[in-house]
C-alpha cells in the first residue's frame, strides 16, 4: 500500500514553468539596475587594459654530447669494466658464423679490452687466428670543433647556427633604433592567444623571421615565464629551430641577429643596462637565484 499525499505530487511541467518565471523576473530586475549605471566605467576598464607582449625564446639544441671531464671518464670506464666482468659472455655461435672474419675481429677486440683492464697475466693467451686479420676500411674522424672552424673560415661570427656544438644557443635580434639586443617579440591583439601571435607575426610565413626558409617547433602554448615593466607584461614561450635559418628583411626594424649561449646572453644584457631583465629571466635558462659555485 502506497501513500502519496496530493500536496507532495507536483507535475514536472509546472515546476519547470515556475523556475522559468522566477529566472525571467530576476533577469529583468538586474538588467534595469545595470542600465541605470553609467557606461563610462565599462569603457574606462576596456581602455585601461595593459599592453600584452609575446616573446619567443628560440633555441638550437646541442649538436654533440658534452665532452666528459676526468671524473666522468673514470666513472664510465670503471662501470664498463664491472659490467664486462659480471655479464654473461656473448654466445658467439649464435651471432657469428664459425671462423668468419666478423667473429675473429670481435674476439680480437674483446681480448685487447680485457688485456687493458685486467692485464696480460689475468687475460691469458690470445685467441687463435686473430694475428692475420685484415684492417678495416679507414674513415675520417672529424674533430669536435669541426663546425666552429668551418664557420669561422666563412666569417659568420655569432650569426652562425653551428656555434658551440656542445651547448644550447639562443636567438637574439638587434634593434636599429637603439642597438639593443632583445628576444623576438610581438604585440598580442585582442582575442588572440600567445602562440597564435608568435606563429602569425614571428615564425609564420608572414612573420618577420621569414618562416618560409626555416622549420621551427613551438614547444608549448603556455608561457614559461613573464616579466613586468610598468603596466606592460611580456610572456615568454619556448621554441626550437629544426632546419634552415631565420632571415630578417631589410625593411624591418631589426639590424642583425645572433646565436648566443647563456653566458653570452648574460654578458650582453648586462652590458646594455638590462640587469633587471636578466634577473627576471635567468630562471628560464636553468640558473638558480643563488650561485652555488660562489658558496663552494
Amino acid at each position: 500500500m502506497s501513500f502519496s499525499p496530493r500536496s507532495m505530487i507536483r507535475p514536472t511541467a509546472s515546476i519547470r514553468r515556475a523556475a522559468l518565471q522566477r529566472f525571467a523576473s530576476t533577469a529583468s530586475s538586474s538588467a534595469s539596475s545595470s542600465s541605470s549605471a553609467p557606461t563610462s566605467s565599462s569603457s574606462s576598464s576596456s581602455s585601461s587594459a595593459p599592453p600584452l607582449i609575446a616573446s619567443l625564446i628560440l633555441s638550437r639544441t646541442p649538436l654533440l654530447t658534452s665532452t666528459p671531464n676526468e671524473l666522468e671518464k673514470n666513472y664510465y670506464e670503471y662501470s664498463r669494466s664491472i659490467k664486462n666482468s659480471l655479464s654473461t659472455p656473448l654466445p658467439t655461435e649464435f651471432y657469428f658464423k664459425s671462423g668468419s672474419l666478423p667473429l675473429r675481429r670481435f674476439l680480437k677486440n674483446e681480448y685487447e679490452y680485457n688485456k687493458k683492464i685486467y692485464g696480460e697475466r689475468l687475460t691469458g693467451n690470445p685467441p687463435d687466428n686473430i694475428s692475420d686479420i685484415p684492417p678495416e676500411t679507414e674513415y675520417e674522424i672529424l674533430p669536435r670543433d669541426h663546425w666552429e672552424k668551418q664557420e669561422s673560415e666563412k666569417q659568420k661570427g655569432n650569426s652562425s647556427l653551428e656555434r658551440f656544438p656542445e651547448e644550447e644557443v639562443y636567438y637574439l635580434i638587434q634593434k636599429k633604433k637603439n642597438g639593443k639586443w632583445i628576444f623576438p617579440n610581438t604585440k598580442v591583439d585582442k582575442l588572440q592567444s600567445l602562440d597564435e601571435a608568435i606563429q602569425d607575426n614571428i615564425l609564420g610565413i608572414n612573420g618577420f623571421l621569414n618562416g618560409k626558409k626555416m622549420d621551427s617547433w613551438l614547444v608549448t602554448k603556455k608561457p614559461i615565464g613573464f616579466t613586468k615593466d610598468g603596466e606592460q607584461r611580456t610572456f615568454f614561450l619556448r621554441g626550437h629551430i629544426l632546419a634552415g635559418q631565420p632571415t630578417i628583411s631589410e625593411s624591418s626594424e631589426y639590424a642583425s641577429h645572433a646565436w648566443l649561449n647563456v653566458a653570452e646572453i648574460e654578458e650582453t644584457l648586462k652590458n646594455q643596462g638590462d640587469e633587471k631583465l636578466w634577473d627576471s629571466i635567468k630562471g628560464m635558462f636553468g640558473i638558480s637565484e643563488e650561485n652555488v659555485e660562489d658558496d663552494l
